[in-house]
This record gives structure tokens, C-alpha cells and sequence, in this order.
């Protein structure tokens, strides 16, 4: 009975000793959070006008340098937090990718296998039910490295909201 015990203690340290952590923060911030935009130190937009807001990371890891949050519109709740920084060239860039992931992956476990598209775009990513984390080696001459951590969710909720309030600007009568 006591090595039953025994057995079963030691199974449960090295189980939670290897246990892996939850995709909710990076560089200082929580997905879920919310964010007052008029903390952020400078704003851009993705190509189909998606705000985003560059903020001083409290917390700053090497690869990046400019850090970015996306919110829900009408919430404000953090959505995805973004790093990117400049690498002198590909090569370089996938020795650090691979040396962020295997940080990542002994903090929160395997990557996916990606598909055909994820290799030529040179994407890794791990996830954990709506929540996820990627990593990527963009360009030829200006290579940059980008880490984007995302709460599917919220992602969807910022797109509802979105809708919600486009809408609300529109004359509907014509349809």
C-alpha cells in the first residue's frame, strides 16, 4: 500500500513538474485584459483598417522591438499581442524563430504540424483551444521576425463588434 502511495506521489510531482502553462499573457499584457488606447504610444492598421496600438512592453524579450495589442472595438478587451522586430536575414531569422519556439513549446507544449502553407511562410504555431501563439520569418531584403499571441474568441466578439457598429452608421432603408 505505502509504494502505491509512494508510486503515485512521485507520478504526481514529475506529472505537474512537466505540466504545461496556459497561452494568457505576453510581453507584460493578458489576452482578455482590457486596454486603454490611450495608453498606447503610436497606432497602425492592418490592410483592411484593423487598429493597432503600440504599446512599451514592461516585459521585452530580445527578437522584438515594437510591440503591438489588439482590441475589441467596443470592449476594449485584448484580442492578440504582437512583437516584431528586424533580423539581418532569413537564415538568421529561422535560427531565432527556432530558438523562440523551443522556449514556447517548453512553456506551453508542441506545436502543431503545419501544412504546405505554414512551411513556405515559415509559420509555427502551438495551440490551445481558442487560444493560441505563432511565430513567423517574413520578407527577403527586410526581414522581420513576428510572435502573435490570439484569443480566437475575442477575435471573433472584435469582428461581431465591428459589424455592430458599422452597421449602426448606415442608412438600412435602401435595403
Amino acid at each position: 500500500m505505502k509504494i502505491n502511495i509512494l508510486l503515485l506521489v512521485l507520478f504526481s510531482i514529475s506529472f505537474n513538474s512537466t505540466a504545461e502553462e496556459k497561452i494568457t499573457s505576453a510581453f507584460g499584457l493578458k489576452l482578455g485584459d482590457n486596454f486603454d488606447i490611450t495608453s498606447s504610444i503610436g497606432e497602425s492598421s492592418l490592410t483592411d483598417g484593423t487598429p493597432l496600438y503600440l504599446f512599451e512592453a514592461s516585459k521585452k524579450f530580445r527578437s522584438f522591438a515594437n510591440y503591438y495589442v489588439m482590441v475589441t472595438p467596443k470592449t476594449r478587451k485584448i484580442y492578440s499581442i504582437w512583437g516584431i522586430g528586424q533580423i539581418d536575414n532569413t537564415p538568421s531569422c529561422k535560427k531565432e524563430q527556432a530558438l523562440v519556439m523551443a522556449i514556447l513549446q517548453k512553456k506551453y507544449g508542441k506545436p502543431e504540424k503545419g501544412g504546405l502553407t505554414s512551411s513556405f511562410r515559415d509559420i509555427k504555431n502551438i495551440d490551445q483551444g481558442n487560444r493560441n501563439v505563432l511565430t513567423k520569418c517574413t520578407g527577403f531584403s527586410d526581414v522581420s521576425i513576428e510572435i502573435r499571441y490570439t484569443d480566437t474568441k475575442l477575435k471573433d466578439a472584435a469582428e461581431n463588434e465591428r459589424i455592430i457598429i458599422e452597421s449602426e452608421k448606415l442608412d438600412s432603408s435602401a435595403l
